[in-house]
């Protein structure tokens, strides 16, 4: 395979442009390891698929006589985020170990144990191999990490141009399948003419040199950072040749992974957390504890290392977590003018859905992590049924309110790329929006069941009115017992007068003679009759001698009821002196006799049945 000129130029203005790239990390370290964290918040929780292709050369011997290589891949394996797959390849003049994708990196750690260097280096059939590793699923990042120490070497020009032009091919298949090729380049000085360069070239990807980054393990972990962009937070740094370093373990994490990497050898490390479950690796020169639900405050790890080796330590926090949305519908009428009021016309109504959000664990206590004083007051962004949203965390939860009118239900995603942690988020949540009908307008009053029932009730006042004086026109009275009979009660109200009196006066307290009288009953409405009345009518007055007192009511078969309500007179039907209070029954031609109150005056009264002939004179009259 022929290069051409073009081609040539291209490269070595690539690595030029990683040189200068290197040099300017080892001068600012710090700026690199902000932005590197800063970068990471986008890309640590997406699905990542990473194959680890390590050139087992002869060659390697003399760079890495102490397989720190080996040591790094290791490292980094342990150190990968949960939504990690690694796998392995390891080739000389053939493949010399295969681990397929896993997100085990104990498989990882067995296969690279059985790595020895030695025979050629045909980088084409180990980046052919590598390729094939990766999945077929859609919405996966891919990268290869290539170690080697130099150009593609095999024992003849055929085999070595059939290596240079699989490796071409498979790194051609890569860049179809979005695989990024990044190259650490092990003891090996710039040559632009190089081909085992060209898979970072044709795929988008990098090149990454030892000397400029320190060590394998730091150019390793500079590809995670600025490539695979995985949020390792520092949390601390120490020269010490013994010691401990303290970190604070965020609250509600799900996985935390606690790294320590130094410059010389690790000794005698212990790991003093509490958490569900864990479990601490170590190498020569770094300590991975991994911690599943970490409960207490702090993790302590305590060890012995050789003199100002520069211990660096790192957290990688995962949270595992799905938001929780309660909805609540809300209905609110538009203000009314007072013309409106007056014309009884119904209020028009608008229509809120208004919106709590959560971050609830989905794992342990399922508590809310917003609860955690450290989220108080962040802002956060969001997606409500497509459309963005920024929201504030007060007392935990986030609340917003949307319009309702024309949606059913909301679905809402969180950001997770806002956060220096790692979130896996179980999302869109949808709710459904429970609607109910707006309130009735109040109908205009219709009065007539009102007037129906104050109809009914003047009816009913009237009826019991008429009972009542229907009642009060029918008098009772006692009627005084005969020798025969015992007393009883008798009405009067069916009861008419008929007859006349014939009134004569005996004598009175003056000594007045007055003519005989006649008083004529027939025609008189029913009712209570005085005495008094009867002789004021035919123009006698005795004064209040009590006449007053004894009154007359109709009675059965045309007699006259007699009673003596006085409190001294004597009033005698026949030779029977009538008792005070009692009726007496009259019939015609029985008489009276009345001794009123001075003890002088008397009178009698003749109780008589009317002619024909002056019943006909009175009807006519």
């Amino acid at each position: 395979m022929k290069e051409t000129k073009a081609s040539s130029v291209k490269r070595k203005l690539l690595l030029w442009v990683v040189i200068l790239t290197e040099a300017f990390l080892c001068s600012f370290g710090a700026p690199f390891q902000a932005s590197a964290e800063e970068n990471g918040q986008s890309a640590g929780n997406e699905k990542t698929e990473v194959v680890f292709l390590l050139d087992a050369s002869v060659s390697m011997n003399k760079y890495d006589k102490d397989h720190e290589v080996t040591e790094a891949i290791r490292q980094m394996a342990y150190s990968l985020p949960s939504c990690y797959e690694a796998g392995f390849v390891a080739y000389n003049t053939e493949i010399q170990v295969k681990e397929p994708l896993t997100s085990n990196p104990e498989a990882l750690d067995a296969a690279l144990e059985t790595v020895t260097y030695s025979g050629y280096t045909n980088a084409g059939v180990g980046l052919t191999e590598a390729v094939a590793l990766f999945s077929e699923d859609k919405e996966v990042k891919r990268y290869i990490i290539m170690i080697s120490d130099g150009e593609i070497d095999m024992p003849g020009k055929k085999e070595k141009e059939l290596s240079r032009e699989s490796y071409v091919e498979a790194a051609n298949r890569a860049k179809e399948k979005g695989i990024q090729i990044l190259i650490g380049a092990i003891g090996t000085e710039i040559d632009a003419s190089m081909h085992i360069f060209d898979g970072a070239e044709l795929t988008d990807g990098a090149i990454y040199w030892e000397e400029q980054a320190g060590s394998a393990a730091q150019m390793i972990e500079r590809m995670a950072r600025a490539r695979l962009k995985i949020p390792w937070q520092a949390v601390g740094i120490t020269d010490a040749g013994g010691g401990s370093v303290r970190a604070k373990l965020p609250a509600g994490a799900g996985r935390v992974r606690l790294i320590l990497t130094a410059e010389g050898k690790l000794e005698e490390i212990t790991a003093d957390y509490s958490a569900e479950s864990g479990h601490t690796t170590t190498g020569t020169k770094y300590v991975v504890v991994d911690m599943l639900r970490p409960s207490s405050e702090y993790a302590d790890i305590h060890f012995q290392a050789e003199a100002a080796v520069n211990v660096k330590a790192y957290l990688i926090a995962e949270y595992f977590v799905k938001p929780e949305v309660e909805v609540s519908y809300r209905i609110e009428a538009k203000e009314q003018t007072q013309q409106e009021i007056k014309k009884h016309i119904p209020p028009e109504y608008e229509h809120f859905a208004d919106i709590a959000i959560k971050l609830a664990d989905t794992q342990g206590e399922k508590e809310n992590l917003w609860d955690n004083e450290k989220f108080e007051g962040q802002e956060v962004s969001f997606l409500i049924n497509d459309a963005p949203y920024m929201g504030i965390i007060r007392e935990g939860q986030i609340k917003t309110v949307l319009p309702a009118d024309g949606i059913e239900a909301v679905t809402v995603s969180v950001n997770r790329d806002q956060w220096p942690d790692i979130y896996y988020i179980e999302q869109p949540v949808t709710v459904e929006i429970e609607k109910y009908a707006d309130p009735e307008p109040a109908p205009a009053p219709d009065y007539r069941p009102l007037w129906i029932i104050l109809g009914i009730l003047a009816a009913a006042i009237l009826l019991i009115v008429f009972r009542l004086m229907k009642k009060r026109s029918a008098t009772v009275i006692y009627i005084a017992a005969s020798p025969k009979e015992s007393e009883k009660k008798m009405e009067t109200k069916n009861c008419t007068y008929s007859g006349r009196f014939s009134m004569y006066v005996v004598r009175t307290r003056e000594g007045r003679d007055i003519p005989p009288q006649s008083y004529v009953l027939f025609g008189r409405a029913n009712g209570r009759l005085t005495l008094d009345k009867i002789l004021t009518s035919c123009g006698i007055k005795f004064g209040k001698i009590g006449a007053e007192d004894i009154i007359f009511y109709p009675g059965q078969d045309h007699s006259i009821i007699m009673m003596d309500q006085s409190e001294g007179c004597t009033v005698m039907r026949g030779s029977e002196i009538m008792k005070k209070g009692m009726g007496y029954p009259v019939f015609y031609n029985e008489k009276i006799t009345v001794t009123f109150e001075d003890e002088m005056t008397e009178m009698e009264i003749h109780y008589k049945n009317l002619k024909p002939g002056e019943r006909e004179l009175i009807k006519v009259i």
